[in-house]
């Protein structure tokens, strides 16, 4: 039987789809890309937004309509799996929580699978050129009033130090040179294993391996991250970890992260960045912001247009307010989309002048960084500087991997480009 695997959504998705792959090879089924050859198509969804929501469920419903079998894995068919038989009756349910089920449930076995389980019982990976992708862990500790992925993904559930650090001896093995860990909250990782705050200890462990790689941390909730800040400072000062944080903040208004049940404030989210500036030369700080969010007001709003440039943010994630059901925020009384879409535009382009500014002081800089993913269509590498910014620059796909030295010569608000100058090994 031939299998395609289809995945919309988060990194945890793209591990999750990965370990099936794994599985469903072991067991002797051919993955392929080709939809006209496929039996089963194995759908990853995701539904954190409205519209990645919609993204999914037509992708279901058009799969159903063209007469193959399908499977919906990932969060709709934990949290919304009414919705998801509604696009495709026939459809088999796979939760997040039983990817080990994949097998039984392609071969027919289990129209649905899911398990009540706390224990996080692999270390899914995804390697895509040099670049591995290690989940840690899933779920978190909080409730934030937004979020319908708590509903799919409800325990934190952490992977043993051991498993996680034999992973990515195994993806260095395979030919990686960067590992990005990854986790709906990294800051909380062990913390249902160990009993306490684990991340340290766990980076500890995965710099004492032996080897010349690079290794990006994944986002962590400023609260839990205030625990830790000491201990994630010093491994920062070791050159194998990017200078690079994604701290999620949501909103620079404190009653605004009140009502989104966030258990952090605005000044506290200040103190950590200052912190970490100041014990981190060019460190390099990325956070999110919500905007819109139910009763928000137009000065509440620019409370975080202003925190971006107030605390020289480097990268803005922006995401209009989705109401979510099964979600406190649901029911909350709501900004209307025309304001909520000037809104994002207006910090839209308040962020995009302020990164542009940020990288063009990178102009004819010279660095050294590995080729870590190759673009077929641009025939263009990507290379990262110590900090994680991007830079796009000429060349084949054979130095992926390697080290290369080179000059930047161009910026955009998003990336930096330039020319390779010498493939150092």
């Amino acid at each position: 039987m031939k299998v395609c695997i289809e995945v919309f959504g988060c990194a945890l998705n793209r591990s999750d789809a990965m370990y099936a792959r794994e599985l469903l090879e072991e067991a002797g089924f051919e993955i392929t890309d080709d939809l006209a050859e496929c039996d089963t198509v194995v759908v990853f969804t995701c539904i954190v937004r409205r519209d990645s929501e919609l993204r999914s469920v037509r992708r279901i419903s058009d799969l159903c309509k063209a007469g193959k079998r399908v499977v919906v894995a990932g969060c709709l068919a934990s949290a919304l799996p009414a919705e998801a038989l509604r696009y495709c009756k026939d459809a088999s349910l796979l939760t997040p929580s039983a990817v080990s089920d994949i097998v039984g449930v392609v071969k027919g076995l289990k129209k649905v699978a899911h398990r009540d389980t706390k224990v996080f019982d692999r270390v899914p990976r995804v390697v895509r050129g040099s670049v591995a992708t290690i989940a840690v862990s899933d779920g978190c500790l909080d409730e934030c009033s937004f979020c319908i992925v708590k509903r799919a993904r409800p325990y934190l559930k952490s992977a043993p130090i051991d498993k996680v650090v034999e992973a990515i001896k195994k993806a260095l093995r395979d030919g990686a040179v960067e590992i990005e860990l990854t986790a709906q909250d990294l800051a909380v990782y062990g913390v249902d294993l160990y009993g306490t705050y684990a991340l340290p200890e766990l980076l500890e462990r995965i710099l004492e391996i032996d080897e010349d790689f690079r290794l990006r941390l994944g986002q962590m909730n400023p609260r839990h991250l205030a625990q830790i800040i000491d201990r994630v400072i010093d491994a920062l000062k070791d050159p194998r970890v990017y200078k690079h944080l994604h701290i999620p903040i949501q909103s620079g208004c404190d009653r605004i992260l009140n009502l989104m049940n966030r258990k952090h404030s605005a000044e506290l989210f200040r103190e950590i960045v200052k912190e970490f500036r100041r014990k981190i030369e060019n460190v390099h700080i990325a956070t999110d912001i919500i905007v819109g969010f139910p009763t928000e007001r137009e000065s509440e709003f620019l409370e975080s247009a202003k925190l971006i440039i107030e605390m020289d943010i480097d990268r803005v994630h922006i995401a209009r307010y989705s109401p979510r059901p099964l979600t406190k925020a649901y029911s909350m009384p709501q900004v209307p989309e025309p304001i909520k879409k000037a809104r994002s535009s207006y910090l839209e382009s308040i962020y995009e002048l302020h990164a542009l500014s940020k990288n063009l002081e990178f102009i004819n800089a010279v660095s050294e960084g590995y080729a870590v993913e190759y673009d077929p269509d641009r025939r263009t590498v990507t290379a990262r500087l110590s900090d994680y910014r991007s830079v796009v620059l000429r060349g084949t796909k054979d130095i992926v991997g390697k080290k290369i030295r080179f000059r930047i010569t161009e910026a955009t608000f998003f990336d930096l480009r330039g020319r390779i100058m010498e493939v150092i090994d």
